[in-house]
C-alpha cells in the first residue's frame, strides 16, 4: 500500500466521522473491519508487513463511507454538496403490506393504508406512530413485529438525512469536544452549557449535539437555543438525557382521519354566514349577514337570528336555506332588534356600492356628529 492509498483510507475515515458522527479513531475502526480487519491497527499492521489491497478493496471503501452519506472524493471541499445522495420519495412492500417513504423538514414518514410512522429528525425522540380511527382495530402496524420491521427501514434513511446535516455542520455542532464545547452549527459560537428560549431548559453541548441541535425537553429546534440564557437571573434547570428504552418505544396515536370535516357550530356557522352574504343585495343586507347570530342546536337545528333594522321582514335566505338543506339541518328564523353599528341605518339601505355608502355615512357624520381617528 503507498502513502498515497493511506492518506486516502485515513481521509475516507474523517469522512466516515463526520458524517456518522462517531470519533476519528472510531470511524477508522469500521473502515478497517470493512476491509477484513480487526480494527485499524490491525490495518496498519498488516501494511507493515507487506499487505497492499487491491483495487476493489479501496473501492468497497468507498462504497461504504459513501452509504453513510458522507463524500469519497479526498479533494472534494465541505461546501461541496454534489457527492450527497439525496433521498427521493421511494415506494416498497414490507410483510406484503405496501408504503410509501420519504422525508419533512428532517423527519422521516413512512405512510401506509390508515396508518403512518414518523422518525423524528432529533435521535433523542421516540418513533410517532398515527393510526387512523377506520383502520385502528385491523391495521398491521399494530404488530410489534412488522412495527419493529418498518422502524428499521425508517431508520436506516433517518441515518442518511442526518449524514447530510453532519456533513453539512462544523465538526463540533454534531461531536463535542472532550471538554463539552459544542460550536452552533450557523454562527462561531461556542459553548459548553446552552439554553432552550422556547422552555428554559439548560442543556449541555454533548446533548444538543448529539441531538441535532433539538431541545430535550420541549423538541424545539436550533434558531430556539442560544448560548445565553434568556433570564440571567432564572438560566433554567438541567435536563436529562432520555434513556434507550424512552428512545426506542414508539408514541402510538389513534387519530382521526387528516381529511375530516367537523360540522360543529362554528364550520356550520361559516358556511350559512357565507350563505347569507350571497343573498344580501345592499349594504345593509349584508352588514345584516355579517351580524347574524347562527347557532348549532343538537347538531340537527340551526338558529338564523337577524337583525329587523338591516334585514328585511319579507326576504328569504333561499341560498341559506339551501346549504342548511345540504348540511342535513333543520332551520328556524328570528328577527330581533340589535344595537346598531352605524347611525342611519336607512342609508345602508339606499345603495349595494360599499364606497358609496362609506361616503354617505362620513359625510352625515362631518355634518351631524364627529368623527374620531
Amino acid at each position: 500500500m503507498t502513502d498515497h492509498q493511506i492518506k486516502k483510507l485515513k481521509t475516507l475515515g474523517k469522512r466516515y466521522a463526520r458524517a456518522t458522527t462517531m470519533a476519528h479513531t472510531e470511524a477508522l475502526n469500521a473502515l478497517a473491519m470493512e476491509l477484513g480487519c480487526a480494527h485499524w491497527k490491525a490495518l496498519t499492521d498488516a501494511v507493515k508487513e507487506g499487505w497492499q489491497p487491491s483495487e476493489d478493496d479501496v473501492a468497497q471503501a468507498e462504497e461504504f463511507v459513501r452509504q453513510a452519506g458522507a463524500k469519497t472524493d479526498v479533494n472534494a471541499s465541505h461546501c461541496d454538496a454534489s457527492y450527497i445522495d439525496y433521498p427521493a420519495f421511494e415506494e416498497g412492500e414490507l410483510c406484503s403490506h405496501h408504503y410509501r417513504i420519504g422525508d419533512y423538514f428532517g423527519d422521516v414518514v413512512v405512510s401506509g393504508k390508515g396508518w403512518e410512522l414518523r422518525i423524528p429528525e432529533a435521535p433523542f425522540k421516540a418513533p410517532i406512530v398515527e393510526i387512523d380511527e377506520r383502520y385502528a382495530e385491523a391495521s398491521p402496524i399494530k404488530d410489534p413485529s412488522f412495527l419493529g420491521k418498518l422502524i428499521e427501514v425508517a431508520q436506516e434513511r433517518s441515518a442518511r438525512i442526518r449524514a447530510k446535516m453532519a456533513v453539512d455542520w462544523p465538526r463540533r455542532s454534531t461531536k463535542a469536544g472532550l471538554d463539552g464545547v459544542a460550536r452552533y452549527p450557523l454562527r462561531r459560537v461556542k459553548a459548553s452549557i446552552w439554553y432552550c428560549l422556547s422552555c428554559d431548559a439548560q442543556l449541555t453541548g454533548s446533548q444538543v449535539a448529539e441531538n441535532y441541535w433539538h431541545c430535550l425537553s420541549c423538541g424545539t429546534h436550533l434558531l430556539n437555543i442560544s448560548a445565553e440564557p434568556f433570564d440571567d437571573q432564572l438560566p433554567g434547570k438541567p435536563v436529562q438525557t432520555p434513556d434507550t428504552t424512552q428512545r426506542e418505544r414508539p408514541e402510538v396515536r389513534i387519530v382521526e382521519p387528516k381529511l375530516t370535516l367537523h360540522l360543529y357550530e362554528e364550520t356550520v356557522a361559516t358556511l350559512i354566514r357565507c350563505a347569507l352574504l350571497e343573498d344580501a343585495t345592499s349594504v345593509n343586507e349584508r352588514l345584516g349577514a355579517m351580524r347574524a347570530g347562527i347557532s348549532l342546536l343538537d347538531g340537527k337545528e340551526v338558529w338564523i337570528t337577524l337583525d329587523e333594522m338591516l334585514w328585511p321582514e319579507d326576504k328569504e335566505p333561499t341560498s341559506a336555506l339551501a346549504v342548511a338543506k345540504k348540511l342535513g339541518l333543520e332551520v328556524e328564523q328570528e328577527l330581533s332588534l340589535f344595537s346598531e353599528p352605524f347611525a342611519w341605518p336607512d342609508l345602508g339601505a339606499m345603495t349595494q356600492d360599499t364606497a358609496e355608502f362609506a361616503e354617505t355615512l362620513l359625510k352625515a357624520y362631518e355634518e351631524r356628529g364627529v368623527i374620531k381617528r
